[in-house]
């Protein structure tokens, strides 16, 4: 089932970004992707559009030290998340 409200679409690419950071095989599109998204839901868009009109050139042009520190910005975020949503579902 695809979400469309986007704590449900941010908790798809939490699941999205653990699999890719736990993955023996790189997988860097997809944390790319997770980090376009995530960048989103934290200014307010609304992620079903941003989902739907994701395309891998927005990283034509920025430089890898910006990716990189964009990244693990990402770290602190999922985890931060990750937290929250646990404590929402009851998980401990």
């Amino acid at each position: 089932m695809v979400s469309t409200s986007n704590d449900g679409i941010m908790s798809e690419y939490l699941v999205k970004y653990g699999l890719a950071k736990t993955s023996e095989r790189e997988r860097p599109t997809d944390l790319l992707e997770t980090l376009y998204i995530s960048e989103r839901f934290q200014a307010g868009d609304d992620l079903k559009t941003v989902r739907e009109n994701y395309d891998h050139g927005v990283w034509n042009g920025v430089p890898s030290s910006e990716v990189d520190r964009r990244l693990a910005a990402l770290d602190v975020f999922m985890i931060e998340l990750a937290r929250n949503r646990a404590t929402m579902w009851g998980i401990n």
